[in-house]
C-alpha cells in the first residue's frame, strides 16, 4: 500500500468539497463551546484528531487492522493486513509553526520524529513502542505546518450560538505525508533530548519530497540504532 495516495484519495472522499480542518473549540453536553488557544501543545493533538477519521477510512477501504498507541508511546496509528501481521504500517502525526526572520521569509523548521534511545536502540525492539519494532515494514510521518493565530491566547467560554464567529487557532495550513527516513535528518533534536530531528528546511516541499540524507530505511536505521 502507498499511505501517501490512499491519505490525499481518503480525504478527496471524506471532503469533496475541500478541506474542512478549522476547528474552532470543545462543545460540552449543555452547548457551551470552549474555545481553542494556540498552545502548540494543544495544537499538535487538534491536528491528531482532524486526521484520525483519514486513516480510519483507510483501514476500511483497505479491510486492514488499525490501533492507535497510547501517550509516549510510538506510533501514534499501526496499520496492517490481518493475512500479513509482520508487515505493519506506522504512522506518526507532527505539526510545527512558521517563524518569519527579519526579511520576512520562513525560518528554517524541523519536526522532532520520536526517540532513537528507546525501540531503535533497545536490543529486543520493544521499548516504547505498541508492536516490536521488527513487526513494522514502512514508517510514514504527516506533518503540518501552519500560523498561529495570536489573537487566541487564551481560553474562553462561549455559547454555541456564537460557533459560526469564532476563529481557529491556526491558518494557511501546508501538510506532507512521507516516509520517516527520507526526511530525518543526522542530529538530534534541540536542548537536552534523545529525540531524532527531521531535516530542516524553509520550504515543505523539502519534506513532500523527502530529501534528507538516507537513501534507504536500512541506513537511517544503522545511523541512529549507533548513534
Amino acid at each position: 500500500m502507498n499511505f501517501k495516495e490512499e491519505f490525499n484519495s481518503a480525504i478527496t472522499r471524506l471532503y469533496p468539497n475541500g478541506l474542512e480542518w478549522d476547528l474552532v473549540g470543545v462543545l460540552t453536553k449543555s452547548s457551551k463551546v470552549y474555545t481553542l488557544s494556540y498552545d502548540s501543545k494543544i495544537l499538535s493533538g487538534i491536528f491528531e484528531i482532524l486526521c484520525e477519521p483519514v486513516i480510519i477510512e483507510i483501514a476500511e477501504q483497505k479491510g486492514y487492522e488499525l490501533f492507535k498507541g497510547v501517550q509516549n508511546q510510538y506510533p501514534e496509528f499501526t496499520l496492517f493486513d490481518p493475512s500479513k501481521p509482520n508487515a505493519k504500517i506506522a504512522v506518526d502525526i507532527k505539526s510545527t509553526y512558521r517563524q518569519k526572520l527579519k526579511n520576512g521569509n520562513v525560518r528554517p523548521f524541523a519536526f522532532t520524529l520520536g526517540s532513537y534511545r528507546s525501540y531503535l536502540q533497545d536490543p529486543a525492539g520493544k521499548k516504547g513502542i505498541l508492536f516490536p519494532y521488527s513487526d513494522y515494514c514502512e514508517h510514514w510521518v504527516i506533518g503540518f505546518l501552519y500560523d498561529r493565530n495570536l489573537k487566541l491566547k487564551n481560553i474562553e467560554i462561549r455559547n454555541i450560538i456564537e460557533a459560526a464567529q469564532l476563529e481557529a487557532p491556526y491558518s494557511n495550513i501546508e501538510f506532507f505525508v512521507q516516509h520517516k527516513h527520507l526526511i530525518a535528518g543526522k542530529v538530534k533534536g534541540s536542548g537536552n533530548t534523545t529525540n531524532i530531528s527531521s531535516i530542516k528546511s524553509s520550504s515543505i516541499e523539502d519534506f513532500s519530497e523527502g530529501r534528507g540524507p538516507f537513501n534507504t530505511k536500512e541506513d537511517f536505521e544503522n545511523f541512529w540504532k549507533k548513534f
